[in-house]
């Protein structure tokens, strides 16, 4: 009894150390370790003491280590990995599914890549936002730089000549310095926000952040169809093991983090208490489109409902990861196509005034 309270307050110990969840590209590597010990038919609480011994410091050491604990104890996984804070909801709720369903090792290899491509996918899109940002910095360092110091010269300069602009010239040249303090407020704008939403994702604000983003029409259509994918896969594998539609449809809503497929898979669950059909629910709630539809009452008839719902959802990943790609490679050539215009414009209404008068001394 003593030992097994020592456990638990080294495990609050290591969730005080570290509460934050582990990075995507951690999470895969993780699953792949955990996969690797299952194959070598190694006793998983002994695996992590392996984990736990070559761990490089000493929080992820003593987080393996009370994970051992956890799994010589109780022989779960699940509950090991809940115990420790440090893994996403999705994970957790998988790897439950799962063991209930005697498919770890499957569910394990479908996080890998889930993760893997999750980390490709954030990677993409720092690089996106980064680069952009650092772009923007530049072009209205210049574009201020301009506005401040070379347009007075010029100025300057056309008085020296003992020559005045045109109104023509002048509305321009105002104009471009008017553009010139815009482009540099926008900028400390954008910057002012990325720190404010960085600030408060540290302070615990990540979730509410999403939910704000997720308001946005194309995050929110790629959210619908990562909902249906996780749905799928859940679906796929329960009927898989043997389990029947209706015990499916109760653990599907623990995987899924957006409240209107939640709200719809709830729907399904009581449509088929009322006595209607899967495929009927699923028309009626509209979690999949038409075509969708078609092919798992295809599947319903055939008996391969599991196999049609493992084929939707790897191709709600794939549409998910070719969107995100597609936004990524609009981003940057847009923006550097709009702050190319903003300088060109800039300079332009320097060198027309310049060029004119040039041509009326010569």
């Amino acid at each position: 009894m003593g030992n097994n309270n020592t456990g638990k307050e080294e495990i609050k110990k290591s969730q005080n150390i570290k509460a934050e969840v582990l990075p995507s590209d951690e999470l895969a590597v993780f699953c792949t370790q955990v996969y690797l010990i299952l194959e070598a038919g190694i006793p998983l609480y002994d695996g992590f003491n392996t984990l736990a011994d070559e761990a490089e410091n000493k929080e992820t050491k003593e987080i393996y280590s009370n994970m051992s604990k956890i799994l010589l104890e109780s022989g779960s996984l699940y509950l090991a990995i809940k115990d420790v804070h440090i893994f996403p909801e999705y994970m957790i709720n998988m790897i439950n599914i799962g063991e209930e369903t005697g498919k770890l090792d499957d569910v394990l290899k479908s996080l890998n890549l889930y993760y893997e491509r999750e980390a490709n996918i954030k990677k993409a899109v720092k690089s996106a936002i980064t680069y952009p940002i650092v772009l923007i910095c530049m072009m209205s360092a210049v574009a201020i730089l301009i506005v401040t110091r070379i347009l007075p010269v010029f100025q300057d300069i056309f008085k020296s000549l003992g020559s005045d602009m045109t109104d023509t010239g002048r509305t321009v040249m105002n104009t471009a310095a008017v553009l010139g303090y815009v482009v540099f407020g926008v900028t400390v704008a954008i910057l002012v926000i990325v720190i404010v939403f960085a600030i408060l994702s540290k302070l615990g604000y990540k979730n509410k952040i999403l939910k704000i983003l997720g308001a946005v029409p194309t995050i929110k259509k790629m959210n619908l169809k990562i909902s249906a994918s996780r749905f799928s896969a859940v679906i796929s594998m329960m009927l898989s093991s043997g389990y029947s539609l209706e015990e499916a449809l109760e653990l599907a809503p623990s995987i899924i983090e957006d409240s209107y497929t939640k709200e719809k898979v709830s729907k399904c669950q009581n449509l088929i208490k009322e006595g209607k059909s899967f495929v009927e629910t699923l028309e009626e709630t509209g979690i999949f489109d038409g075509l969708t539809n078609r092919m798992i009452g295809i599947g319903y008839k055939a008996g391969k409902l599991d196999s049609v719902m493992k084929k939707i959802s790897d191709k709600y990943e794939e549409e998910v990861s070719d969107s995100i790609g597609n936004i990524v490679s609009i981003i940057e050539p847009t923006l550097v196509a709009i702050m190319s215009v903003i300088i060109g414009g800039i300079l332009i209404s320097v060198m027309l005034p310049l060029a004119n008068i040039m041509s009326s001394i010569g």
